[in-house]
Parts: C-alpha cells; sequence; structure tokens
C-alpha cells in the first residue's frame, strides 16, 4: 500500500496487467476450513503497530502478521515512527509472526525478477540479524504490486503471498497472490461486510494496516476500531491466528 510520495501506475496498460496477473495463479489451491478465520496484518511497519496493535491483539488472545521492510527501520514515515530490532524481538518473543515486505520497499512490477529476489533476500538476512528467528514464511508485496514471472519464481520458503485485492480466501486460491482487505478508509466497511459472509462459509479472512492510534493516518486503523473488529470477530465465531497459522489450518 502507497505510504510515501510513490505511487504506482494506473494508466490502462498498467490496470490491465494488474488483472492479468490476478487472473493467473501461480499456486494454485483449494483452500477449505472447518471454521472462519480472521489474520490481521501490519505492513511497513510502524512502531505504534508493534506497541498498540500488538497489545490490542494480545488482550483478545490473538496474535498477528507483521510485514517488515527492514530498509525503513528506525526511520520516519507518513505513518510516524517505524519498527526498531527491540520491536521484532518482543514480537516474536509473544508469538506475533514477522513477514517479508521487501528490503527497500519498491514496487516488484517495476523491478527485474531477479533483483526483487535479491531485495528478499537482504530483508531475510536484516531481519534475522535483528532477531526474527522465525522469519520468511509469508510475503506482503509493497504497494500490492507483483508480477506473473515473480509469483512463478518465489523462492519455496514463502509458503503464501499477500496482496491487497479485496475477497475471501476460500475454494479456488492462488497461495501467491491471497486477498486481504484494508482496515482504513472507505474499503473498512468492506471487510466488515465480508467478516458475515466468511462466517457463513468458513472462509478466510485478511486485513491489513499499517499504525494504530487513536489519531491514526490515512493508512492507520485507530485502536477503537481494532477493538472493535476483532470483537465483533468473536462474536460470529471467528478464531484469529497470524496468516501462516490459519493457513496451516486448512483442510484436505
Amino acid at each position: 500500500m502507497t505510504m510515501d510520495a510513490y505511487a504506482p501506475p494506473r494508466d490502462p496498460i498498467a490496470k490491465l496487467r494488474r488483472r492479468m496477473t490476478q487472473w493467473e495463479a501461480a499456486r494454485p489451491a483449494m483452500l477449505r476450513f472447518d471454521r472462519p478465520f480472521l489474520s490481521i496484518s501490519f505492513d511497513d511497519f510502524p512502531a505504534s503497530a508493534a506497541d498498540t496493535g500488538a497489545r490490542i491483539l494480545e488482550s483478545h488472545g490473538a496474535r498477528g502478521t507483521f510485514y517488515a521492510s527492514a530498509g525503513l527501520a528506525n526511520t520516519d514515515g507518513p505513518c510516524g515512527r517505524n519498527f526498531s530490532a527491540s520491536d521484532i524481538k518482543r514480537l516474536a518473543a509473544n508469538g506475533h509472526e514477522i513477514g517479508c515486505h521487501s528490503f527497500g520497499h519498491n514496487d516488484c512490477a517495476q523491478r527485474d525478477v531477479f533483483e526483487t529476489l535479491q531485495d528478499l533476500a537482504k530483508n531475510r538476512d536484516a531481519l534475522t540479524e535483528m532477531g526474527a528467528v522465525k522469519y520468511g514464511r509469508t510475503l506482503a508485496y509493497p504497494y500490492g504490486e507483483t508480477t506473473t514471472a515473480l509469483k512463478r519464481t518465489l523462492p519455496p520458503r514463502f509458503e503464501s503471498a499477500r496482496g491487497i485485492l479485496p475477497g475471501l480466501n476460500v475454494g479456488r486460491a492462488d497461495l501467491a497472490q491471497l486477498h486481504a482487505y484494508a482496515m482504513f478508509g472507505k474499503p473498512f466497511a468492506a471487510m466488515r461486510s465480508a467478516l458475515k459472509r466468511a462466517a457463513k462459509r468458513n472462509a478466510w479472512v485478511i486485513g491489513f494496516t499499517h499504525d494504530i492510534s487513536d489519531t491514526p493516518s490515512p493508512w492507520g486503523t485507530s485502536a477503537a476500531d481494532l477493538d472493535a473488529l476483532l470483537r465483533e470477530a468473536h462474536a460470529l465465531g471467528f478464531t484469529v491466528l497470524p496468516v501462516s497459522t490459519a493457513l496451516e489450518r486448512r483442510t484436505p
């Protein structure tokens, strides 16, 4: 998701390429679950997500997935101060998942595939040094952008990769481009509506956001809204798990 001055191309050719990339499954799978699951993920990720966001999840007995771009560590961004090595260690120790968001947070659709793979490896090494011992089972594409070629060549260590296209993860799916709902702005209402549909279908819903505070950025979620969403999910019978753990719960 765009977090700075950069915005992915939105011309007709770029839109067509996105649609074709979405249609072509690189890792096709049939997803079935015996109950509805919800995964809360944080992109980039700001220190407020590691602090306030993690504490709210833990208060509900839940854990989240924190997609980290190591190149953003200890810097200031539009969503506030970004994470530090101490955040990585604390989150991992408390059972949260540390995922990959690339090192440089570049638009993967605009880069050479080999360059992107090198960047992902660089991110792995940097986050491992920060204490992400079990890091790297899941990837979130920066800005939600990818290509069919990249999807096909993702390293086997990535059991899944997440985009930003809304939808339920159930039935036919592409593990190289899982669906996810934005938890900020107008799209947040679509996620709340999706929870009710997913509960009836035993589907998996992934939500993504950035900062968490009482006064969030345009790309963030208020603490009250995150707490309310988790309360609603539990009332509907959802189990809230990190992305990789939820994927493990699929049934044959």
